[in-house]
């Protein structure tokens, strides 16, 4: 039974997809953190690099000089009166753009009439927070600036920047896209292997399982899938002989018996001794009740017989027809009351065998002089009624539903066919010297 909180094969994969990538982010989260922070020459270099590029931002060149100008972000850093950031920027032959700094930067930034190389750092001191100076140069047209920066303490934390950034560059972009392909890759795949099963499932839905040709194809179907239809199959072939083999049994019991007893009825309605009516009212229970065992076998295979649309009213009416002689030949009454049934999809044989089924047990159970009345509806359900004048009507042989024994075999076989339609059947006494026999069925839903 597939229930509405039942996930598809595709959501599940994508959920462990998410799962599985978030532990390989974890884990390279904790491999790359770990890998920089023990590595303070490059954790410094890093800080340096950005720095610069950060400050660089500042410089401007106009037609014959070129100037610098603090960028507004920066400002609260390299401003401060307890100076912990440090920078320098000046032009290749050695004139100074900007300094916030004189002796700080004599002992940790190069001499002005140094020429200095594309990059340069140096570790003030090791550990953390970080203690490095550096300088880095850009190249601006001709002219190429050289910006220096010394970070005294890093209060500021610029290495938790520079830490953040080279996750967001080096992992999570990278690992993200790649996460995006590997998710619509495999939803694709997926959507494209599991269509011949979609195609299956559509089909199996619609089959008869009891038709000799009754196959799911196998045809584009992954292997695994394909095994367990294969399986399917080969449960459908196993039905199959099983439901023929019933038959055969209950068609044969049904012959081998009712020809003998046949036979004997016929014997015996040429013998006027009152003994003889006796023994053919025997015969006919004992008719009855091979009727019925061989209905109940039937019932093993009838969920998989093809469904039709029903309607309670025309079903009662047609069935109080047909045994209106026998209930008067009882001495009872019947009458059939149209309460709004609803049409439901049915096995128009079985819902018939059953509602007769309770007719006729009605009738058999009742004394002389019973009002047996029969509703369809309200909704897809039938009811059979009986009040009766003496107390045999309401302790009918089959009728306790709450009894150590058990339903006798005519409400035995109004239950199975019931449930095989996902119905219910309840046997109730009412006030009244009343007897109720319920059955009720899923009705049509509206579009």
């Amino acid at each position: 039974m597939v229930t509405h909180n039942a996930l598809s094969l595709i959501a599940v994969v994508v959920r462990r997809i998410f799962f599985f990538s978030a532990v390989a982010m974890l884990a390279q989260f904790i491999s790359v953190f770990a890998e920089y922070w023990s590595d303070d020459q490059q954790l410094g270099q890093l800080a340096i690099e950005r720095e610069a590029h950060a400050l660089a931002r500042g410089v401007l060149r106009g037609e014959n000089d070129v100037a610098f100008v603090l960028p507004t972000e920066l400002r609260a850093r390299y401003e401060r009166s307890d100076k912990r950031y440090f920078a320098r920027i000046r032009t290749g032959n050695g004139i100074v753009l900007f300094s916030n700094c004189d002796a700080e930067c004599a002992e940790h930034f190069l001499p002005l009439s140094f020429d200095p190389p594309s990059f340069w750092m140096k570790q003030i001191a090791p550990g953390k927070p970080l203690n490095v100076a550096g300088g880095l140069v850009v190249e601006r047209k001709a002219e190429p600036v050289l910006i220096e920066v010394a970070i005294i303490g890093d209060e500021e934390s610029v290495m938790t920047s520079v830490l953040a950034h080279e996750v967001v560059d080096h992992m999570i972009i990278p690992m993200s896209l790649m996460l995006v392909v590997v998710l619509g890759a495999t939803t694709l795949s997926l959507m494209q292997a599991l269509e011949p099963v979609r195609r299956a499932a559509t089909l199996v839905s619609n089959i008869n399982p009891l038709a000799s040709g009754a196959r799911v194809p196998t045809q584009g179907m992954p292997r695994e899938i394909a095994q367990f239809t294969k399986a399917i199959n080969t449960a459908f072939d196993r039905r199959r002989e099983l439901v023929r083999a019933q038959k055969l049994l209950t068609s044969a019991i049904s012959h081998e018996v009712r020809t003998p007893l046949a036979i004997a009825r016929l014997e015996l309605e040429k013998i006027s001794d009152f003994r003889a009516r006796k023994v053919e009212q025997d015969l006919e229970a004992l008719n009855q009740l091979i009727e019925q065992l061989t209905t109940l076998a039937r019932l093993d295979g009838a969920e998989l017989i093809p469904t039709e649309l029903i309607n309670p009213g025309d079903m009662a009416e047609g069935v109080v027809s047909a045994l209106a002689p026998l209930v008067y030949v009882a001495g009872n009454t019947i009458e059939l009351v149209d309460k709004g049934g609803t049409s439901f999809h049915g096995r128009p044989t079985l819902v018939e065998n059953a509602l007769r089924n309770l007719v006729d047990n009605a009738i058999r159970h009742s004394g002389a002089g019973a009002r047996i009345t029969v509703e369809a509806g309200p909704g897809a359900e039938f009811r059979v009624c009986v009040e009766g004048n003496n107390s045999e009507s309401n302790q009918p042989s089959e009728a306790s539903a709450d009894s150590s024994h058990g339903l006798g075999l005519g409400l035995k076989i109004v239950s199975r066919i019931a449930e095989i339609h996902g119905g219910s059947f309840e046997l109730t006494r009412a006030p009244g010297r009343i007897a109720v026999a319920h059955l009720a069925f899923a009705p049509v839903e509206p579009r």
